[in-house]
């Protein structure tokens, strides 16, 4: 009895470490590709480990595992690792679903890659349904949209707002005969096909918005919106308001700031309306009216409308200086540079972090604020690829690049006091790009000063466009190293790089 009792509880035991340890298969399914013939195959991911096997050019295997730069593939008899380097990696849908876009801004792109023309958006929380992959590329469609975008931006995860107790009794009155205005109270709210949160997504609406309800039932609202069109809003994220969306006159001494990147300005008071532009944290308009919580915007020799909730209201006074145009960087081709990458992880942080997550993640981000400013940009690259020193000298020098900006993170592991940020110059045509760029980081990231400086790297030396190593940051400060890995202050320094080139192209 004993014994049996005991081969129980270790059989418990291992079907608890199974379910324990047990992950959601990933949504795309890697293969790999050999790149080379007679490519080893070995028994771990590295050359000190045993050879099993061969594969050869033009073979493709599932990808079971991944270790640094080395995959683990399926093969007939024994599993066995390979070189990543020497295959090339290709993404194929196992399981598709509704996948939701992790930010705002995402971009549409024409073809899967940073040089796809920018087709359209998708905002957070948005809903698609991926068709085919090509890489880490998804091809998706909004509305009459279609395109790709990076499949490292999306989640299957599904943010929608659970629904409180139920506390009120329905309206009853005919869907046809408008009751009222409700308010948008929320940041994003799901229109939807019932009054329900398993009803379908019809659209989304934005905070401060104002929509006629027709009907109320069970705490939500029935409303009215783009053309005819009903849906239903949950009656826990509105505000009932009796308030006319009048044209309200302002002072003409009366300008609003824009307090994010990227910012819409449209046709018309609602995100119902075009896309007609879009500005950049800081910039200054006159306002000509206010209609419900837009204003109406001298933009560009013609008339916009931004959102209420997303600008600043300043009087002319105090605007002391005019900020560069929103268009300054356009025409402008800029190379961004991520330091480091594959085999190669650059600084690793007192947490551990890796320097190259971190410059590629600040690369994607600035080339969006770079982008909306109307530059050109190009990419040393885009993933987590090893690429050497001469390789990202000799394409910016075939390139038609205005400037080279190379992103790193530093680190002093001797140092207790090493902290802040810097840029380095090779020659003085560099020097006049870098000091600009210095003055605006610090500006936005509050980071220490660590002044600009010659430095003798591969990268600025052997170049001949304009160029700057920007170190953003030291990871081997325990305190400094968990601020610059937060999205937040990358953004603000992808912003500081963006304001000092357009200083200097001004």
């Amino acid at each position: 009895m004993e014994y049996f009792l005991k081969k129980g509880i270790i059989f418990f035991i291992f079907i608890l470490g199974v379910l324990t340890f047990y992950e959601t298969p990933p949504v795309y399914a890697d293969k790999a590709v050999i790149q080379v013939d007679h490519l080893n195959v070995r028994t771990g991911p590295g050359t000190n480990y045993d050879r099993i096997g061969k594969v050869h050019t033009g073979e493709t295997y599932t990808i079971l595992q991944e270790k640094e730069d080395w995959l683990k593939i399926k093969r007939r008899g024994t599993d066995g690792w390979v070189a990543k380097w020497l295959t090339k990696v290709k993404a194929e849908q196992t399981s598709s679903g509704r996948h939701y876009s992790k930010y705002d801004y995402l971009r549409i792109r024409s073809a899967p890659n940073l040089d796809g023309k920018i087709e359209g958006y998708l905002m957070k929380g948005d809903a698609i349904e991926p068709t085919k992959t090509d890489g880490k590329w998804v091809y998706v469609k909004k509305g009459n949209t279609k395109g790709w975008v990076h499949g490292d931006y999306l989640t299957k995860e599904n943010r929608d707002t659970h629904e409180p107790p139920n506390e009120e009794k329905s309206d009853e009155d005919q869907p046809s005969t408008v009751k009222g205005k409700v308010e948008v109270g929320t940041t994003v709210l799901n229109v939807r096909s019932e009054n329900s949160t398993r009803g379908r997504i019809l659209t989304r609406i934005r905070k401060g918005e104002t929509y006629e309800y027709i009907a109320k039932k069970d705490r939500w609202y029935q409303i009215k919106y783009s053309s005819g069109k009903t849906g239903w809003v949950a009656g826990w994220l509105v505000n009932e308001t009796d308030n006319d969306q009048t044209n309200t006159p302002t002072s003409k001494n009366t300008y609003v700031s824009l307090n994010y990147n990227g910012t819409n300005l449209r046709s018309g008071p609602s995100t119902n309306y075009k896309i007609i532009g879009r500005g950049h944290k800081g910039d200054r308009f006159e306002v000509l009216s206010k209609e419900g919580q837009w204003y109406k915007i001298s933009y560009d020799r013609k008339t916009a409308y931004v959102a209420g909730w997303i600008v600043e209201e300043v009087n002319k006074e105090s605007v002391a200086t005019t900020p560069a145009t929103s268009n300054s960087l356009k025409g402008k081709t800029i190379m961004i540079d991520a330091g480091h990458g594959g085999r190669d992880p650059g600084a690793v942080g007192r947490s551990g972090s890796y320097e190259k997550t971190l410059t590629l993640d600040t690369a994607f981000l600035l080339q969006s604020q770079l982008e909306s400013k109307g530059a050109k940009v190009l990419m040393t690259r885009t993933k987590d690829q090893y690429i050497s020193l001469s390789i990202r000298s000799f394409h910016a020098n075939r390139s038609n690049a205005d400037a080279f900006i190379s992103l790193h993170y530093n680190a002093a592991p001797l140092s207790v006091i090493a902290r802040g940020l810097n840029s380095y110059y090779y020659s003085p045509k560099d020097k006049a790009l870098a000091d600009p760029i210095q003055t605006s980081m610090v500006a936005h990231t509050g980071l220490r000063d660590r002044g600009t400086k010659k430095g003798n790297f591969h990268v600025i030396r052997e170049n001949n466009k304009p160029s700057v190593l920007l170190e953003l940051g030291f990871l081997s400060d325990a305190r400094e190293e968990q601020t610059v890995k937060t999205r937040s202050y990358q953004m603000k320094a992808s912003q500081g790089i963006t304001e000092g080139l357009i200083n200097y192209f001004n």
